[in-house]
């Protein structure tokens, strides 16, 4: 395990075997257009976003649990989801969605997120311990399908 501070928080992070989660795991990703669309976007995140991700070890593009809120200011499209990561929190207070505000959350260019110990859609074979980083983010539409097809 390997520690990692990142805004309020210091994280125990296997990175590793995060990343092979990510890397080699069959799971059942929703092929929606609004889910293929976060996909498609998140396989060019900003660099500090990429450096997030990478630190904790998560593909960007696979995202096991989102919802999309339909278009809004000019054209991006707001999401929410989370992702897990084999650690714990070691330092730091872990946030459910319901508590979210500008205190207590963490934001990498429109990427804001928290850290917590609510499990939601881990997949069955993800090492534990496991954390969870809830997220929400504004993207752009990126794929040819029009939206809401």
């Amino acid at each position: 395990m390997q520690e990692i501070k990142i805004h309020k928080w210091i994280l125990e992070v296997d990175v590793e075997k995060t990343y092979e989660q990510y890397k080699s795991a069959k799971w059942d990703l929703c092929d929606c257009t609004d889910c293929l669309n976060y996909y498609k976007a998140m396989n060019n995140p900003s660099e500090e976003q990429e450096e997030l991700f990478k630190k904790l070890g998560i593909i960007p593009s696979k995202c096991v649990h989102l919802s999309e809120y339909g278009p809004f200011e000019e054209g991006l499209h707001l999401y929410n989801g989370c992702y897990h990561i084999v650690g714990k929190i070691k330092e730091g207070e872990p946030v459910d969605t319901s508590s979210w505000n500008e205190e207590n959350t963490a934001d990498i260019n429109g990427f804001s997120f928290v850290f917590s110990n609510d499990l939601d859609f881990v997949p069955g074979s993800f090492p534990r311990p496991v954390i969870q980083m809830d997220f929400t983010v504004s993207i752009p539409w990126v794929i040819e399908d029009p939206y809401g097809q």
